[in-house]
């Protein structure tokens, strides 16, 4: 899935980042969704939903924090824009916080799953 259509579809606010996983070019996020803020969710689902969201071709990695320790920290932002206009590869921003503050997560990819 392309990143921009992706961010379109999940709404990642206020979702929990339980786990950051970096593998090479693959970037593993462990979420708790928060199911009830889809836009194609319907009363009978669960509210929350356990979610792994794979970016690949991953490059730039950077996190900015005091402490790289993640547990259940609330997404608050996630944006993109383009690198250029003749590639698929987007500059990806990813804002949450914690227990203890802020942390921003910036990187580069092509494209992304969810499973």
């Amino acid at each position: 899935m392309k990143i921009d259509s992706f961010i379109e579809e999940y709404d990642l606010h206020d979702s929990l980042i339980e786990n950051i996983r970096i593998n090479g070019e693959k970037l593993v996020l462990d979420i708790d969704l928060c199911n009830w803020r889809q836009k194609n969710y319907s009363p009978e689902e669960d509210e929350l939903k356990e979610i792994k969201v794979i970016f690949n071709n991953v490059q730039g990695y950077h996190l900015d924090s005091t402490n790289d320790t993640v547990d259940s920290d609330s997404i608050l932002e996630i944006s993109c824009s383009e690198v250029d206009s003749s590639s698929t590869v987007k500059d990806i921003k990813i804002v949450f916080e914690g227990e203890l503050g802020m942390k921003i997560m910036t990187f580069r990819s092509d494209n992304v799953t969810v499973e």
